[in-house]
């Protein structure tokens, strides 16, 4: 048999893209580990994710902190004045510039003890240092916050119409509409299992104007339910879980809703859990739009 030759390009292309995917993985590995120590609320440790140089820039006030001692005692402050506050963040947009350089754009939230959450976005500057990536400088601003439930809602627009997607014998059609005044999304789908129809469910898709997140709340045929909170991160949607089923069983997991364009996106449940008993996770599934719809719900009907 002839040994099969792969060109040169072809290798060094499989090897770049192999080594963005590991720096991408690092980057963001690097800020999931710097909201943790955030949360541990320890300044010093936070301050030492910043380069010795570092900038911090508040777009919104114009304040600026330049260097890791100074950015330290900002953090020691800001702790001792905010006891038992929370920290989350999103990567959405990562980019090389170079090797050992790279720009990271997302949003973070602040969850103080005794006041309503703050969002943010941020643009950050790491640097490759050793092993490790650091923040060289971020600027944050203030993300405003949505006047209306179909302005929080806007971003899920493109999912109004019908769907299908099939695999391994089970066919599966879901619809995605407006309520009357687009206060929600409305999804109801159905499962056909060898021709019959096996589960239908419901789902509305919200904003929480309290906790400033879109939450959602599913109710199925077979007296299963459960909620979800959802974030964006890029291009991807992650709805975070749980579900009781009719038997009394805890589920959770989280489905990663990929848009892949304004009629394709798929979607993937990972970190499932049955009564805390981790269950395989299974491939992604993709779902093609079939038609389109009414945009909004009738609120009323004429006689």
């Amino acid at each position: 048999m002839k040994a099969v030759l792969i060109p040169a390009c072809i290798l060094l292309a499989f090897c770049c893209h192999s080594a963005l995917q590991a720096d991408e993985a690092s980057l963001r590995r690097t800020l999931s580990e710097f909201v943790d120590v955030f949360n541990q609320q320890n300044a010093e440790k936070v301050a030492s994710f910043w380069t010795e140089n570092a900038t911090h820039a508040d777009l919104e006030t114009g304040e600026r902190t330049e260097g890791r001692e100074a950015i330290q005692a900002d953090f020691a402050k800001v702790f001792a004045e905010n006891s038992g506050m929370k920290l989350t963040a999103s990567a959405e947009r990562i980019r090389l510039i170079t090797a050992d350089v790279a720009r990271v754009e997302g949003q973070t939230t602040i969850v103080p003890s005794d006041a309503d959450p703050v969002d943010s976005a941020f643009t950050a500057i790491l640097v490759r240092q050793g092993d490790r990536w650091l923040f060289d400088s971020i600027e944050e601003t203030a993300i405003p916050t949505p006047a209306t439930s179909a302005d929080a809602l806007k971003e899920l627009e493109w999912l109004v119409g019908e769907w299908n997607d099939e695999s391994n014998n089970v066919k599966v059609k879901t619809t995605f509409r407006w309520s009357a005044n687009r206060a929600f999304l409305l999804r109801s789908f159905s499962v056909e299992l060898e021709g019959s129809i096996a589960l239908e469910g419901t789902q509305v898709i919200g904003w929480d104007a309290r906790d400033l997140q879109i939450r959602s709340w599913t109710f199925n045929s077979d007296g299963s339910f459960g909620e979800s909170t959802w974030s964006k991160n890029g291009n991807s949607w992650l709805a975070k879980s749980t579900q009781t089923s009719s038997s009394g069983e805890i589920s959770a997991g989280t489905y990663v809703l990929e848009k892949i364009d304004n009629d394709n996106f798929t979607m993937q449940l990972i970190g499932h859990e049955i009564n805390s008993e981790p269950q395989p996770t299974g491939a992604a599934v993709k779902i093609v739009r079939s038609a389109a719809v009414p945009a909004v719900v009738p609120s009323s009907t004429k006689n």
